[in-house]
């Protein structure tokens, strides 16, 4: 098992590194194949000894070798975010097909956090065939969940388009179909990653109110707190809501 988690750690972080090429570029209509990475600064090409994910950052002291602008702290964070959530997801889901569903989800999850949190998009490019693909990677693993998959993801996203609808600019189209596609993964326990969702957004535009950093007009992007939520729901949910059910005598 020590090999399987080393392992999961060293496709993580690669995926990280793929993550952060997607970050970067979709917002901003790129390809994500072509061309190879460059610097942003001097437009050099990366050779392969300098884009390992991890290593490569601390080697070069975080600074292009040709023109020494620095590469921002985020291409490692995002590489180790990858690498831990790749082993934790191995502990909590095994090494079986199960893993699958849940490496997909963290990783669509990883980038939508970070393109939502800069330029306030969920990129349907990603969200889209995570979607499909994640409810039928799911539903092969575990047949029997399929009408649960199908009416958490169809509900939860019939009340954010009720949401979107009933106030404009507050909910984005891209969150009704990120919460459709968490619901096709995540079924009943999406309660958890909603609650979540709307706990913490809620926490922090009161907290930067209060701090004066945020007028009550602002928007925060949602899809950060969706994402967040997703992970908790990923690896607590079906425990929390069995204890919350518990609670009221309905579990």
């Amino acid at each position: 098992m020590v090999l399987f988690y080393i392992l999961l750690f060293v496709v993580g972080a690669a995926i990280g590194s793929f993550l952060n090429v997607c970050i970067y570029r979709l917002p901003r209509g790129e390809s994500i194949v072509a061309p190879g990475s460059r610097c942003p600064a001097c437009d050099m090409p990366i050779r392969w000894y300098d884009n390992i994910p991890l290593l490569s950052f601390a080697w070069l002291g975080g600074k292009c070798r040709r023109c020494g602008h620095p590469i921002s702290i985020w291409y490692p964070v995002v590489e180790l975010l990858g690498a831990v959530l790749f082993v934790l997801a191995g502990w909590k889901f095994g090494s079986g097909a199960g893993l699958l569903p849940p490496l997909l989800l963290i990783s669509a999850l990883i980038a939508i956090f970070f393109i939502d949190l800069e330029h306030y998009i969920v990129p349907n490019v990603i969200v889209m065939p995570v979607a499909a693909a994640g409810l039928g990677l799911t539903i092969a693993v575990q047949p029997h969940r399929w009408a649960e998959l199908l009416a958490a993801g169809a509900v939860s996203g019939a009340f954010f388009l009720a949401l979107a609808l009933i106030k404009p600019g507050g909910m984005g189209m891209g969150d009704v179909k990120l919460v459709v596609a968490l619901g096709f993964f995540l079924g009943k326990a999406v309660v958890v990653a909603l609650f979540t969702a709307f706990l913490l957004g809620a926490l922090v535009g009161v907290a930067m109110i209060t701090a004066g950093g945020k007028s009550r007009k602002s928007r925060l992007p949602f899809g950060p707190f969706l994402a967040v939520g997703a992970l908790l729901a990923l690896f607590y949910g079906a425990p929390l809501l069995d204890k919350y059910l518990s609670l009221f005598g309905a579990g």
